[in-house]
């Protein structure tokens, strides 16, 4: 398969690599896979708040989670988008080197969840097998 490359990979930071993924993917693809689901102990996936992942006026990679909760007025759109995250839903994640689980979409519930002291939350892991399910390819037009 001939994935479309990570838009933006040129600017991610080397402390991402790893775990965002090098292709573009489709959220949408991803939210209509069955996969297998569980419980996290959130303790073990808080590694995720020191990266940053999140944009700053527009500028990718700039602000971690832990900054946001650390100054949410100085971060008021990620931090609103946390507070509003609904945590019913499960987490999007992948095993990575190791089978430490690696969050592809669900930062801000993960977020909302340390704030309010969830010990547990819900997450469907994706095989890394089945990527090419997510992946957006050359024959889907790229983006």
């Amino acid at each position: 398969m001939n994935r479309v490359p990570f838009p933006l990979l040129a600017q991610r930071p080397t402390v991402l690599d790893g775990v965002l993924l090098d292709f573009h993917w489709d959220l949408e693809r991803l939210h209509s896979l069955v996969l297998p689901e569980r419980d996290v102990e959130t303790a073990g996936l808080l590694w995720h708040l020191e990266l940053p992942f999140w944009s700053v006026g527009g500028r990718p990679f700039r602000v971690s989670p832990i900054d946001v909760a650390s100054e949410p007025s100085a971060h008021s759109e990620q931090w609103e988008r946390t507070m509003s995250a609904d945590l019913r839903y499960p987490l999007e994640t992948y095993e990575g080197d190791g089978g430490r689980l690696i969050i592809l979409d669900g930062v801000h519930r993960l977020l909302k969840a340390m704030i309010e002291g969830r010990p547990v939350l819900r997450a469907r892991i994706l095989a890394v097998e089945d990527f090419d399910a997510i992946a957006v390819t050359d024959a889907d037009g790229g983006s």
